[in-house]
């Protein structure tokens, strides 16, 4: 597993701080690597927030524009199993 660079540690850090240093590298998209904070299972919080961390940058993408941009991960959405 990669591990999560300090700039987007710092950037999710109000997470950190309630819920615990939880991130997953789930690859690259246009030259930046891409972590999803991951809640644990007894949160209920909405869409978990993605982070591009590119060229010692940062940027957050959060509600919808997370979920959408989560989607483009997925490779199959029938074999996703939903209990």
């Amino acid at each position: 597993m990669k591990q999560t660079p300090q700039i987007v540690k710092d950037a999710a850090s109000y997470l950190i701080e309630m819920y615990g240093d939880n991130f997953d590298y789930l690859g690259k998209y246009e030259g930046a690597d891409v972590y999803v904070y991951h809640f644990s299972e007894e949160v209920t919080a909405g869409f978990p927030p993605v982070y591009l961390y590119k060229d010692g940058a940062v940027e957050e993408l959060t509600g919808d524009v997370a979920f959408c941009f989560l989607d483009s991960f997925v490779e199959d959405v029938d074999e996703v199993d939903i209990e």
